[in-house]
């Protein structure tokens, strides 16, 4: 009998921090799952694809304050948001974590949004993934041919401005290998690339630049004010 007790206690214990564990990763946008929703007739559909910026990781109380959550509740009932991001995703095919191999894309395909957000790029910027202009800009061409397709409303974010993790050496590799010059420069090849195809910006560079208080402890990944500021212009793109 003290043994099955002792083993019950122990399962017990295994359950409850497991639970605790969950709860943890799903609060700060760690899980990476992902709830859908469908729309009801007469709302107009946004899709928000992205990357880890998009989903939101780090983001405290994850479900209510990533941005398309925030940018649902600034459209109001008449806009039905999703959150399509994926972390660590990539614009190019290969890239360590090609976006297109995940199942936000295939699920942003099935919703066919009247809207689509597309903020993604800085995870190309690694070491392993950078190729250079000409891979990068047929690589983001392709990617918007995926949307253009089915969606002629496209907007494109650029990516948000990185800084080096709190208490780092700023030089070298930015968190999770991110290199920041890199950044910068293909942020200006999506402007040229969202030019050919005669598609809005919305300068979330710009926006999140000289802001690093709108940044986690990682330094590239915003946190929930960042989420907030980034919802504030798309929804303020949309309006206009």
């Amino acid at each position: 009998m003290k043994v099955i007790k002792i083993i019950c206690v122990v399962l017990a214990i295994a359950l409850i921090s497991g639970s605790i564990g969950f709860y943890y990763f799903y609060d700060n946008g760690l899980s990476g799952l992902h709830s859908y929703t469908e729309a009801k007739e007469g709302q107009i559909k946004v899709s928000c694809v992205g990357d880890s910026v998009t989903y939101g990781h780090s983001i405290k109380n994850w479900k209510d304050n990533n941005y398309p959550a925030v940018l649902q509740g600034l459209l109001g009932e008449d806009y039905c948001v999703q959150n399509f991001g994926e972390s660590g995703a990539t614009v190019q095919d290969s890239g360590d974590q090609p976006y297109t191999t995940y199942k936000p894309y295939a699920e942003s395909q099935k919703y066919l949004g009247d809207i689509v957000v597309i903020m993604i790029g800085s995870n190309d910027s690694k070491p392993e993934n950078w190729k250079g202009e000409d891979d990068f800009k047929a690589a983001y061409r392709t990617f918007l041919g995926l949307y253009l397709t089915h969606c002629e409303k496209i907007y494109i974010c650029t990516p948000p401005a990185t800084y080096y993790a709190e208490g780092e050496k700023e030089e070298g590799l930015m968190s999770y290998d991110i290199q920041g010059e890199v950044v910068s420069e293909l942020t200006q090849y999506i402007r040229e690339v969202a030019k050919e195809f005669s598609l809005p910006v919305i300068e979330i560079s710009e926006l999140t630049a000289n802001h690093r208080e709108w940044f986690s402890k990682d330094g590239v990944h915003p946190n929930n004010e960042g989420a907030k500021q980034i919802a504030n212009a798309v929804c303020e793109a949309i309006k206009q």
